[in-house]
């Protein structure tokens, strides 16, 4: 017949248990720091301030990106520092208003990178766009939208005219859009069930118009070849009167089409930093 267990084998059994759970705990979170290591690492070495034209960098990993006293999960962020080490002048996205502002959450992106969390509702961050009127770009923008909801814009400005308003997002919830304010390049998506991460690329320049890429392969373009005319009131996460439901961890802009295989490299780094694997 068996004998129950005696009070010091149970205590022996609990603190097995016990030892086997802070085993896994800290195995997770080493495999977190190691991730986001691995995503600051990458960020220093790659290649985006090598080349010419960069307008603004906006990324999560790096801790120079946001005001030491923001950082924390689930903070209110009222400046993303632009990471352009050759600006005199920093290109920073900033909100002044307490419920404007998104916020930080930790261990979003690949289960280590931090995200910006705009709600859908009001959140918007200002950055200066207007290099952009009259220009060729690169835009790359690294994001997850939470939403099925049309009008979800991840950048946009405020100007209702035709090639006066970057619009870059999902203009409804099969499509996103690489507009101008009419003059727009939509490509199907596939209907939102659950966040995905994505890399998008937006080129544009007025010999070949616009072009759209996801996790590197193209999705789309269009010989729409009219430059913005003006760009102003210029914001991640908001166009006009709609607001973007939805976390970004990256966004890269160049005043002009970067080469192929600059566009390429970009996207090479931005793959290896998030796990996003490319079709």
């Amino acid at each position: 017949m068996k004998k129950a267990f005696s009070l010091f084998e149970l205590s022996i059994v609990i603190l097995i248990i016990a030892v086997i759970i802070i085993g896994i705990t800290q195995s997770g979170s080493l495999v977190k720091k190691s991730r986001l290591a691995t995503a600051q690492a990458l960020t220093e070495n790659s290649i985006v301030n090598n080349l010419d034209g960069l307008l603004a960098w906006y990324e999560t990993s790096l801790e120079s990106s946001f005001l030491a006293s923001e950082i924390g999960d689930g903070n209110l962020i009222s400046s993303w520092m632009d990471n352009n080490s050759k600006a005199v002048n920093k290109n920073h996205a900033t909100q002044a208003t307490s419920a404007n502002k998104p916020k930080f959450y930790e261990n979003v992106f690949n289960g280590a990178i931090p995200a910006m969390r705009f709600d859908g509702t009001n959140d918007l961050m200002d950055f200066d766009g207007s290099a952009l009127a009259s220009s060729a770009y690169s835009i790359f923008v690294v994001e997850q939208r939470r939403s099925s909801a049309g009008d979800n814009y991840f950048i946009g400005g405020t100007t209702i005219a035709a090639n006066s308003n970057l619009l870059l997002g999902y203009i409804i919830n099969t499509t996103v859009t690489q507009g101008h304010y009419a003059n727009d390049l939509d490509v199907a998506i596939a209907a939102y069930s659950a966040p995905i991460a994505r890399i998008h690329t937006f080129s544009f320049d007025t010999t070949n118009g616009k072009n759209h890429f996801i996790n590197g392969a193209s999705i789309g373009s269009a010989a729409q070849l009219t430059a913005l005319a003006s760009y102003s009131g210029a914001a991640l996460g908001r166009y006009s009167s709609s607001f973007y439901n939805g976390d970004i961890a990256e966004v890269i802009i160049f005043k002009t089409k970067l080469k192929s295989e600059d566009r390429a490299a970009v996207e090479i780094y931005l793959s290896k930093k998030y796990g996003i694997k490319f079709s």
